[in-house]
């Protein structure tokens, strides 16, 4: 006998799409909203079914899930006017992966304990490659009790679960993680030029350092991708840009310096200026370059070579 609960999810972007479908091969019933009605429908042929609006979602599911561009959204579909939790019936959970603000967080929480609904804080780390493999890194804010119940869906989508305090908290790991990540692409761009001027081959230098101490997991992933100008869009550079505004908010808020991140905020800034919103988020790495006068796709044939081998 199936006892899987019903799941209602909101927001099928990239991301979205990629847990939809995950969580559809796991053998969950599933509901989907979206404001562009046609992608909600293309999951039908998959199994899912397509309601028009989030309240009506709410009325049908055991779970409410949403992943969502931010707290506009979020406010939107939860406590608005036409907001799920006055829908939701009691002893409903819901979990959210959305990047957002930890206030908007709390304050879905506050309203939901009122309705004796439950709530998960769940962004993820990683993208809809790793959702699809459910290899997502999942940063939880939740009760105990609440985090365990729900460990078996979060295990179909998530590698590594870390139940890191309250809802809000997994907001809060969430934007620390964003904080390193926004400022680290401005870094590399800086090393990237530095070396570039000084006349090293850029392809040698990514090889010789990757399994050093400056070779990260970003240093890894993203170099080889701007030394081959791929155009893949994983994730886009005005959403980091948005990210590192919520972790300056938040410093604010919480009264703790983050001059690193506000300045290399202004590197997105200025990507945004000229229109690479929708580029890839390293791609702030090559206009810190350009700023350098230095170009990274200028590799020799030898280190061409070096790429094509990873």
């Amino acid at each position: 006998m199936d006892d899987k609960p019903t799941l209602g999810l909101v927001g099928l972007g990239n991301l979205g799409r990629a847990i939809a479908l995950r969580l559809l091969g796991a053998g969950y019933r599933l509901l989907v909203n979206d404001r562009r009605w046609e992608v909600a429908q293309a999951l039908e042929l998959h199994g899912a079914t397509a309601i028009p609006t989030p309240l009506l979602l709410a009325e049908e599911v055991d779970m409410f899930l949403t992943c969502l561009p931010g707290d506009e959204e979020l406010f939107e579909v939860y406590i608005g006017p036409e907001g799920a939790l006055e829908h939701l019936r009691p002893g409903a959970t819901v979990i959210d992966f959305s990047t957002a603000s930890p206030m908007m967080m709390q304050r879905i929480d506050r309203e939901a304990r009122l309705r004796q609904i439950d709530v998960v804080d769940a962004p993820v780390g990683g993208g809809p490659v790793e959702a699809n493999s459910g290899q997502l890194t999942m940063m939880v804010g939740a009760e105990p009790a609440v985090f365990e119940r729900m460990m078996p869906l979060l295990g179909v989508l998530g590698r590594e679960t870390y139940l890191v305090g309250p809802p809000g908290m997994g907001k809060v790991v969430k934007l620390i993680n964003q904080l390193l990540a926004g400022v680290s692409l401005v870094v590399i761009g800086e090393a990237l030029a530095l070396a570039a001027n000084a006349g090293a081959d850029l392809a040698t230098v990514y090889e010789a350092l990757r399994s050093s101490t400056g070779g990260w997991k970003l240093w890894r992933d993203v170099v080889p991708e701007l030394l081959r100008e791929s155009g893949e869009v994983s994730f886009r550079l005005e959403l980091m840009k948005r990210d590192m505004e919520l972790a300056m908010r938040l410093g604010s808020d919480v009264g703790s310096p983050v001059p690193m991140t506000a300045l290399a905020h202004q590197f997105y800034v200025a990507a945004m200026a000229r229109g690479w919103g929708q580029l890839p988020a390293h791609e702030v790495a090559r206009l810190v370059g350009r700023l350098a006068n230095a170009s990274f796709s200028a590799s020799s044939a030898r280190g061409d070579d070096l790429l094509a081998a990873e």
